[in-house]
């Protein structure tokens, strides 16, 4: 088994409810891609016809704001979803590439029929649904509640080395600050780590 199929297989082996058989079958229904740095995945309004899984690299979800700036939603690192069929797709959501990244993907159709025809799939599906459900509920509690200071510190805790691998405006965005008032922060804050 190649680098790439092992990754999906060890992907899906650690929900326990398949056998190798199914994952073997599983599998066969993803392509193994690599896109280059700022390739768009989706654009608003065109609906992405695949879900992706990534590998290595970082997409960000973003849209635009009332005064046309790009505002980040999110930062899709190794081992995260991007889309997810098409029930969760969103029009006015890009998704892009930050950086050269390697992934997987599938077909929504494909994976809307593993969801509708295989009871354990269905069940990794609502699991990863909740999870990621959740994850945005937190996300969107600690952005209304919490300064960006806490903010920045749950973002390098989710994604060590992160400030190394994405522009400090696209930090700024995601936090709702601006890159002038970001980088005072981070000064600040590594500082005060010393």
């Amino acid at each position: 088994m190649n680098f790439q199929k092992q990754f999906l297989f060890d992907y899906y082996k650690k929900y326990k409810t398949f056998t190798p058989e199914e994952i073997d079958e599983i599998i066969k229904h993803y392509e193994y891609i690599e896109i280059d740095k700022n390739q768009l995945l989706q654009k608003n309004a065109q609906l992405s016809k695949y879900t992706y899984l990534v590998i290595e690299g970082m997409l960000i979800n973003y849209t635009y704001d009332y005064n046309g700036n790009k505002v980040v939603l999110n930062f899709i690192a190794e081992k995260y979803w991007a889309g997810g069929g098409k029930h969760y797709n969103l029009e006015g959501v890009y998704i892009q590439s930050i950086e050269p990244t390697k992934l997987f993907r599938i077909r929504n159709e494909v994976l809307e029929n593993f969801y509708e025809n295989n009871e354990k799939y269905a069940f990794t599906e609502v699991k990863l649904v909740r999870n990621a459900f959740k994850a945005l509920k937190l996300r969107m509690l600690h952005y209304v509640s919490k300064p960006a200071i806490f903010n920045y510190e749950q973002l390098l805790l989710k994604f060590p080395g992160i400030e190394h691998r994405v522009s400090q405006k696209y930090i700024a965005s995601y936090l709702g600050v601006t890159p002038q008032f970001f980088s005072k922060m981070r000064t600040k804050y590594l500082q005060n780590k010393k």
